[in-house]
């Protein structure tokens, strides 16, 4: 093993005009609700340096913050917001230093001509920022020059122009790095070198950087029942050797709503090979949503960055599995031309099979996406095959309500205001999580070698095995950690594809499932709070693009572990069966939940037993043992049956689901002799509600249709004369599938049929 120890950012000069530490540039919020009258109230800890909170407020799915809801006094430590429902959600952000452009204005007499001097303390040359660092100089309403990544100096040379004033005006916009406090800049006559204006000294911070916090909050929200289709991507050397784990991970997303499909790729595969097969299963599934990447499948890498700041040995292609959850972008392998970095991995040319790209193509992925891969773990005892079983038998025990720990967060931050204090990454997901009462800041290693935490945050100076402050890969394999959700942040060890790797090493012991690189960018995963999966956060945070960051997110982003993880489990009942009253009905019985807080059961009927369940109790069900369930149509069915539990965090309450138990016995539903189902055509199928019913014979007396949905309540019933073919128009039903049950004089028929309208 080659080990590169390169502890970084331990004597840099900061200046104390606009530093912040981590907390300062967090808005700790949390929420707790009232149902009469519903009303949310927000609370957070007092910030005396704070000028003004504006909040804002949007939907779920909507894509940009609009204006606030409100404007605060710096002062304000709580809002209440009453302009909500009992059974919504809502998400809101609330900043004391908004995602601003630094903008200086200077008016200098026509005809100057100016020379622009823009330095780096550290050679960086705005090269990091969240998305991209750059500078603009516009006057009279052009650009009169640009850049970003100047390494240590530039010059740039103008004449100022007339815009018939005494004096124009320049403006001069930068969009700082994560180092805003060094870069400076000086304004000057070229001719006279008289100083026209500048942005302060060398080392002092140019601006104040965004101070936030985001929350997603509601009074009794639905719970999330259909988590969508996931592709589980698998190294196919663990296919024999971790069949069961395997077999047993699938059983275990479809109980949680997933629709699973299976695709394995070799370790000798090209990247590009790996994505055609990834997008095979996107032609046939467009609506596929998240892509779980289990072993040492082909890393893609990409770009020509740095964004741990490391231009003299880390510059280059960085690991990128953005690459395969981006599926509409074009990715190309002609332009970069970098081979300064110390690793050969991050060697970037043309032809070489890395892409040129620094930042998703798109700017949208349209995948969530997490991979565990543990190869090349050599300090743990295991082997790669070892230690993926191990972490998906802690996988399961999460899943399955096994593994229990504190709802509480820690923060071990070693940079403090370095860095654009990355542990803000830890304070403001945390918050909304548990309130800021449950925030520890304590050491990492020696606290949760005996005392458990959700979730943790920890930052240092790094190298690719180590963060100072934090420990090491060889601390991972020598202790077990008691937190499930982490977030790591140093030096290095951000591009993961390499042996021994401290971003990994939490998944290969302990209780850890998941981890990201957090402080370059920042993470959002408060939506966790109430119900999303991890998955549905990193996905979010790579497509922020100005919602929770000001830009496109760089190739370098990712998730170390299983996406459809969830925070809060509910345990699945004990037994569940299902039982053939007659030859149309089914009842159940069951054993209930061993969590005292479960309010009763949903009830869900399927055509397979591998996803796609549809519920079929309107209301939660106190007892199962009670309810009996007629199928709308004969067929072979499956059935399944969750806990429902009303669970209260620290962004509201929510309603949440146990794993479902799935009765594996198929019973055929028998409803009927359908002497007419093979005489009788439904045209166009599916359609938009607008259709014909054509018999092949003419019916002899009056026929009766009833519509039932999925649950098989009856929609739409009416009589129609005999006819051969009869138009019907049912455009104002709801998407989604229903049956036709046909009655005559000559028999029945059932039909399925599928309303689909955009």
């Amino acid at each position: 093993m080659r080990t590169l120890l390169l502890l970084l950012f331990t004597s840099l000069l900061f200046n104390t005009a606009f530093s912040q530490t981590a907390k300062e540039r967090s808005v700790e919020v949390s929420a707790v609700v009232q149902e009469n009258p519903a009303q949310i109230n927000f609370s957070w800890p007092v910030d005396p340096a704070a000028t003004f909170y504006n909040v804002y407020k949007k939907e779920l799915d909507a894509e940009n913050w609009g204006i606030p809801i409100a404007v605060l006094d710096g002062t304000a430590t709580t809002f209440v917001d009453s302009d909500i429902e009992v059974g919504q959600a809502f998400e809101y952000a609330f900043f004391k230093k908004e995602f601003d452009l630094v903008r200086d204005t200077i008016c200098i007499p026509p005809g100057t001509q100016a020379k622009f001097a823009i330095s780096d303390m550290y050679g960086i040359g705005l090269c990091c920022s969240f998305n991209f660092g750059f500078y603009k100089i516009e006057a009279c309403g052009e650009v009169v020059a640009e850049g970003s990544a100047f390494e240590w100096y530039n010059e740039e040379y103008f004449t100022v122009c007339d815009d018939g004033q005494s004096c124009t005006e320049v403006v001069i916009t930068l969009a700082p790095d994560i180092f805003p406090n060094s870069t400076s800049w000086v304004l000057s006559d070229n001719q006279s070198g008289v100083e026209l204006g500048t942005s302060g000294n060398v080392g002092e911070f140019i601006d104040e950087r965004p101070k936030y916090g985001f929350i997603t909050a509601g009074i009794k929200a639905p719970a999330i029942e259909n988590r969508g289709k996931i592709l589980l991507l698998i190294d196919d050397e663990y296919l024999t050797p971790l069949e069961m784990e395997i077999d047993r991970l699938k059983k275990d997303m479809i109980a949680d709503g997933w629709h699973v499909f299976i695709r394995d790729a070799n370790k000798a595969d090209v990247v590009t090979e790996v994505k055609a097969s990834i997008m095979e299963v996107y032609n046939q599934h467009p609506d596929l949503k998240a892509l779980f990447i289990l072993g040492h499948v082909p890393v893609p890498y990409s770009g020509d960055i740095f964004p741990d700041t490391h231009s003299e040995n880390h510059q280059g292609a960085w690991s990128a599995d953005p690459y395969y959850a981006e599926l509409n972008g074009v990715w190309t392998d002609n332009v970069a031309d970098i081979t300064t970095g110390f690793f050969e991995r991050n060697h970037n040319v043309p032809g070489d099979g890395k892409f040129d790209q620094d930042s998703i193509p798109t700017g949208k992925l349209e995948l969530q996406l997490g991979r565990v891969d543990l190869y090349d773990m050599e300090v743990f005892a295991l082997d790669e095959i070892e230690l993926t079983r191990r972490y998906l038998n802690k996988d399961h025990g999460w899943r399955s309500g096994a593994i229990e720990v504190e709802r509480r967060a820690l923060v071990d931050d070693n940079f403090e205001q370095q860095f654009a204090a990355p542990a803000a990454s830890g304070w403001r997901n945390f918050a909304p999580m548990f309130g800021a009462d449950n925030i520890d800041e304590v050491d990492y290693f020696s606290t949760m070698t005996s005392q458990s935490y959700l979730w943790s945050y920890g930052c240092g100076s790094g190298s690719h095995v180590s963060s100072a402050g934090i420990g090491t890969s060889t601390d991972f394999a020598n202790d077990s950690l008691l937190t499930v959700f982490t977030m790591l942040f140093g030096s290095q060890f951000g591009d993961w594809d390499n042996d021994n790797n401290f971003l990994k090493a939490p998944l290969a012991s302990g209780l850890t499932l998941t981890n990201v690189w957090a402080g370059n960018p920042p993470w959002t995963f408060h939506q966790m709070a109430l119900g999303q999966h991890i998955g549905h956060c990193v996905q979010a945070t790579q497509n922020s693009n100005g919602l929770y960051l000001p830009g496109p997110q760089l190739v370098h982003t990712g998730l170390m572990g299983d996406p459809t993880l969830k925070m809060h489990i509910v345990k699945a009942p004990l037994a569940f069966e299902a039982h053939q009253l007659s030859p149309d009905q089914i009842s159940f019985s069951y054993q209930p939940s061993p969590d005292p807080e479960v309010l009763g059961y949903y009830l869900y009927r399927g055509t397979n037993p591998d996803g796609s369940f549809e519920r079929i109790s309107s209301n939660i069900v106190e007892d199962p043992s009670t309810y009996t369930d007629v199928p709308p149509y004969n067929g072979d069915f499956f059935y399944m049956l969750r806990a429902v539990k009303l669970e209260t965090s620290g962004s509201g309450t929510y309603y949440n689901l146990s794993p479902g138990l799935i009765d594996t016995s198929n019973f055929f539903v028998d409803v009927d002799e359908l002497v007419l189902n093979n005489s009788i055509h439904i045209n166009p199928n599916p359609n938009n509600g607008i259709f014909e019913i054509k018999f092949d014979q003419a019916l002899s007396a009056e026929w009766q249709l009833s519509v039932l949905d999925i649950k098989g309540s009856a929609v739409f019933e009416k009589s129609f004369n005999p006819t051969n073919t009869q138009g019907i128009d049912l455009s104002e039903l709801a998407n989604g599938v229903y049956v036709l049950k046909i009655m005559t004089e000559e028999g029945m028929a059932v039909k399925k049929f599928m309303k689909q309208e955009d």
